[in-house]
């Protein structure tokens, strides 16, 4: 047995450099085969990407899901504002800023590097490097992200049209239904009478 790998990893041997070429092609499907049987695992939380281009899918995907939450806000204030007496037929327009943003935990390195190369005629450069290098910090147990806070979305404003609005009363229980339903301060509510068919 030894004499056989001796011939095959001998240049001069009965295999030779075919046996090298060989030994090197059995390996290399030794490391491809198995990955193609277990199967990609989906991990809880997104691979890590360059800021700017997680920023622009970031920006895309909270257009759409900002407006879904505003629809969901609106319903849910057309639900409650409907059942206040007098108030009649209500329509309700949300409008945020920003959708709820997470904050997860992070292990940051850092490394710093400094080469300094001199010419035979005096002159010379100096270049600094930085790599950094972020990993998110795994909820142990669980193959997801440790998250630290979850701001809430920001409420730019609030346009109510209802068919009460007409009466100053009903206006200003409208305004003070929807400041405390939205933490929001007056000036950002706008309320309406709705035009009625008569």
């Amino acid at each position: 047995m030894k004499g056989f790998y001796k011939s095959l990893l001998d240049p001069k041997g009965k295999l030779g450099i075919w046996g090298i070429v060989l030994l090197i092609i059995l390996g290399i499907s030794l490391m491809v085969v198995p990955g193609m049987f277990l199967g990609k695992k989906e991990n809880a939380f997104p691979p890590e990407t360059p800021r700017e281009s997680s920023e622009i899918i970031n920006n895309t995907s909270s257009s759409s899901s900002l407006v879904s939450l505003e629809e969901v806000l609106a319903r849910q204030a057309v639900n409650i504002l409907s059942q206040v007496e007098g108030v009649g037929r209500v329509a309700v327009a949300v409008s945020l800023a920003s959708g709820s943003e997470q904050d997860y935990a992070c292990n940051v390195t850092n490394q710093k590097s400094t080469i300094e190369e001199k010419t035979t005629d005096g002159g010379g450069r100096v270049t600094n490097e930085v790599n950094e290098k972020a990993e998110y910090v795994l909820v142990q147990g669980r193959n997801e992200p440790l998250l630290l806070k979850e701001k809430s979305p920001q409420i730019k404003g609030v346009l109510v049209v209802a068919e009460g609005a007409k009466n100053v009363e009903i206006k200003i229980q409208l305004s003070r239904a929807v400041q405390s339903l939205f933490a929001l301060p007056a000036h950002r509510i706008i309320i309406l009478p709705k035009e009625g068919r008569e």
